[in-house]
């Protein structure tokens, strides 16, 4: 009886080594499975936070570009104005003469027949 107890000690030995082989295997597969998950979460994760970026940039160069367009109009509005301020005044006699055709239609005297 010696031998059947030693075969069955070897056949269990053989079946347990088979089973620890078998859960190092299953244990290694279910750690690249899990290496592939956080891989296949950490590039999901990139393009979300890279997509944010993208968007806050887009943002952005809409905001700086309305601005820069806001700067142009009013710097181009105190060019005119400047433009208009620097105009030389009519001269002397063109004031005057449009002081006396004032002055003579307030006062009627251009109603008065020409002699």
């Amino acid at each position: 009886m010696k031998r059947r107890d030693e075969q069955a000690a070897r056949d269990a030995a053989t079946r347990a080594m088979e089973d620890v082989l078998r859960a190092e295997h299953d244990a290694a597969q279910a750690l690249e499975d899990a290496r592939a998950q956080g891989q296949a979460l950490l590039a999901t994760a990139r393009d979300d936070a890279l997509a944010l970026v993208n968007g806050a940039l887009e943002r952005s160069a809409r905001w700086q570009r309305g601005h820069a367009e806001a700067l142009r109009q009013r710097l181009d509005e105190r060019r005119a104005s400047a433009e208009r301020a620097a105009r030389p005044p009519p001269d002397a006699a063109a004031i005057r003469r449009a002081v006396e055709r004032v002055a003579a239609r307030l006062t009627g005297a251009d109603d008065e027949p020409a002699r």
